[in-house]
């Protein structure tokens, strides 16, 4: 073992023995993730929410299994055929290298990248991806985003190994940006493909997919109902294809409890991310005075990313009294958004009166419908306004509370996640405004399983929640509000976003099915439908806006730097979304660049001497090397020599190649033919000598002697060099 190796391993002996007495001293706790030992600045440690009773349970279209975000699933094991990045508009390939329609815009030809393989060394194919959709239709709508899958797809076809053509039931040019009905990542998450030789014969109902088969850069180490560790992958096909790997050897999603024990973790650089809604403003604040390596999206206020996914209080449509439009506008002239804004949400957010998240993009959009905002007011706090709606529809106020003109009570019940902090503080500013403005409203706190069920199933009168757009296109959160989603009061939809409200408008539904199928490069048409459908929604408020969404992500640069934010907004900071894997590793850019990753904040380097060609890479330290011929010698980060030199391309002591002797025979061969010359030079030497010994003084036989002894030598090396060459 050298030197520096050891004096490593008594410098971490050391640290050991002082940290066991500490934490025995002072009882510090501390994340037993497993009984192996992570290196922390080889470690990423994401911060999340969620308590999973099965955290063996990888089959992500089983409802009720939990969610494939706060696992870290689809961010490191799972990958997706296109990327989006809300931040800079690109559309990012990835599974997949592009994709093209036909002119009717009934079918989508998608061709898939070559050379990639499941992490168990099996190509992945047009075989996969056929697989998946027809195992999605057959089981439609058991599967999560079965029945959204059925609603577009009539079925898919293998053209070749890596070509697939969906064919749909009715013309879409945006059937690239469905999440839940195409292998893209527009938002959040998308349709995952999955490996049909792990999946063929069994019970998709039933199979718990573990361990998990992926694409992804990581694998599984260890799984709890809290703690989720994954190790990095070195055979990753982005590896071996843009020569990229990503930085952490290791992520660990974890759930560390309550806000308090999240914000002391932080402070102890325990943490390096946190998912949205798990730190307040105020203790964000409180961290990043205690620990100045802990930063948001903005450097000041309002701190928070904008999120895509606006919030809205949520009306049951299908319920009386609303199920009146002018119900619901009376309900939201009761919402005062600053209050709401200032005290749940600390001055992070904004107000909302649109469906959409208010990114520049939708600016054309936006310009288009100002007239319709300022004649319906759909974010106007006046009580005077609701009261005299009421009034107008026969209601009066019997001790303070609205009753109807049957004499019965305007009574509501608020459903509320218990296990969402900001739907929990919301709910309760709302209640507290609704109830001043004469509503009975009570608070029904569910969360799990059991919020999931009543969610969909419309089991509540009001419930706050949000609605994410399918894509970085309008139509995504309109198309949120057609019936098609909805479902029978008791019957669960596909997903709380996707009209659990149950709002039903033939008109509306119609617009979006003509804006579905208007190519977005039409962007005039467009916008003249997105004003119809907006003039609708105005009309008819089946839910409403109440903010844009703050998405406070605390971000801790004591190991890891590079990310994202308000000065470099290269990409979205979000770790619950799909595309936290573009953040960790980077994405190519249409010109073949690789743009972002993060990288660890102090980066070891060592020498290494390469022993093949190797191609050019990209190390820890985000810094391109390479090609490489063998013989070459080059210092490079620590981690990547040691893969390097693991893969047998490289090694750590110089190659010293042994200098060519020639064989015996032609070493005779030359040694005769230089015995005369020898000889002759010795007669020579005899005659010089003479000479020489009749020389008076100055030098001496012996001396000179010596001196052409010595040039005969250098003749003879000369000789043998040029036979050898």
């Amino acid at each position: 073992m050298n030197k520096h190796v050891i004096s490593r391993h008594a410098t971490i002996l050391a640290a050991f023995t002082i940290f066991t007495l500490l934490a025995g001293t002072f009882q510090i706790s501390f994340p037993a993730v497993s009984a192996q030992i992570y290196e922390r600045d080889q470690t990423l440690i994401v911060a999340h929410p969620k308590t999973y009773h099965d955290p063996t349970n990888f089959n992500i279209y089983v409802p009720g299994t939990g969610s494939r975000s706060g696992r870290g699933a689809h961010q490191l094991i799972f990958e997706y055929l296109f990327y989006s990045n809300y931040e800079t508009g690109e559309f990012i390939p990835w599974l997949a290298e592009r994709y093209e329609y036909s002119p009717d815009y009934k079918q989508i030809t998608v061709y898939l990248r070559k050379g990639i393989k499941w992490s168990d060394g099996k190509p992945f194919t047009a075989d996969d991806v056929v697989f998946t959709y027809n195992l999605l239709l057959k089981y439609a709508p058991k599967l999560i985003w079965s029945e959204n899958v059925a609603n577009w797809v009539s079925r898919v076809e293998k053209v070749d190994d890596y070509t697939v053509k969906f064919y749909l039931k009715t013309a879409n040019p945006r059937f690239h940006l469905i999440r839940e009905a195409f292998a893209a990542v527009p938002c959040w998450g998308g349709i995952t493909i999955l490996p049909k030789h792990i999946w063929e014969g069994k019970d998709p109902l039933t199979f718990k997919f573990y361990p998990p088969v992926g694409t992804g850069p990581y694998k599984v180490v260890s799984v709890s109902e809290k703690v989720f560790v994954y190790e990095r992958r070195d055979d990753w096909w982005v590896t071996e294809k843009f020569g990229v790997r990503p930085a952490p050897k290791y992520i660990i999603f974890q759930n560390f409890g309550p806000e308090d024990i999240v914000a002391e973790r932080l402070i102890m650089n325990d943490i390096d991310c946190a998912q949205i809604g798990m730190l307040t403003l105020a203790s964000f604040l409180k961290v990043r005075e205690k620990n100045p390596y802990v930063k948001a999206w903005h450097a000041t206020e309002p701190y928070a990313w904008l999120d895509p996914c606006p919030r809205f209080l949520f009306i049951n449509n299908a319920k009386y009294p609303w199920s009146l439009p002018e119900v619901r506008k009376a309900i939201s002239y009761l919402i005062d958004r600053d209050a709401l804004i200032r005290i749940a949400y600390e001055g992070t957010t904004e107000p909302s009166s649109v469906l959409h998240p208010n990114y520049g993009g939708y600016k054309p959009y936006f310009d288009a419908i100002k007239d319709l905002i300022e004649k319906y007011e759909p974010a106007k706090y006046d009580p005077k306004k609701a009261e005299e709606i009421f009034k107008s529809l026969g209601f009066k106020k019997v001790d303070g509370i609205w009753t109807t003109p049957n004499g019965t009570k305007l009574e509501m019940t608020y459903l509320v996640d218990s296990g969402a902090s900001e739907l929990m503080k919301v709910a309760a500013v709302l209640v507290d405004q609704l109830k001043a403005g004469g509503i009975a409203v009570s608070l029904r706190t569910l969360t799990g399983t059991a919020f999931s069920h009543a969610s969909k199933a419309g089991d509540w009168d009001a419930m706050g929640f949000w609605i994410c757009p399918g894509a970085p296109d309008p139509l995504g959160n309109l198309d949120a509000l057609h019936s098609k989603h909805t479902r029978p009061l008791g019957e669960e939809v596909d997903w709380p976003d996707l009209n659990s409200f149950r709002y039903i408008n033939k008109e509306y539904d119609a617009i979006v099915e003509e804006l579905a199928i208007t190519p977005p490069t039409n962007q005039e048409k467009c916008i003249e439908l997105f004003r119809k459908a907006y003039e609708i929604f105005y009309k008819d408020l089946p839910v409403i806006p109440t903010t844009q969404a703050p998405a406070l992500v605390p971000i801790n640069t004591y190991y890891w730097t590079g990310w994202p934010d308000a000065d470099n907004p290269w990409n979205m900071p979000v770790p619950w979304w799909a595309t936290f894997l573009t953040v960790v590793a980077g994405y190519p850019t249409e010109k073949g660049e690789w743009v972002g990753g993060i990288r660890p904040r102090t980066v070891e380097y060592t020498t290494v001497y390469f022993t093949k060609s190797t191609p050019k890479f990209r190390g820890i330290d985000l810094v391109w090397y390479g090609p490489f011929s063998a013989g070459d010698a080059e210092r490079i980060p620590t981690d990547d020599a040691e893969f390097w030199v693991k893969k047998g391309y490289a090694s750590y002591k110089p190659i010293i190649s042994a200098p060519k002797i020639p064989e015996l025979a032609t070493i005779a061969k030359s040694i005769s033919a230089l015995s005369s010359s020898v000889d002759e030079l010795k007669s020579s030497v005899e005659s010089v000598k003479a000479s020489v010994a009749g020389i008076s003084g100055t030098v001496t036989t012996l001396t000179v002697g010596i001196v052409i002894e010595a040039i005969a030598i250098i003749i003879l090396a000369v000789a043998l060099l040029r036979k050898r060459s």
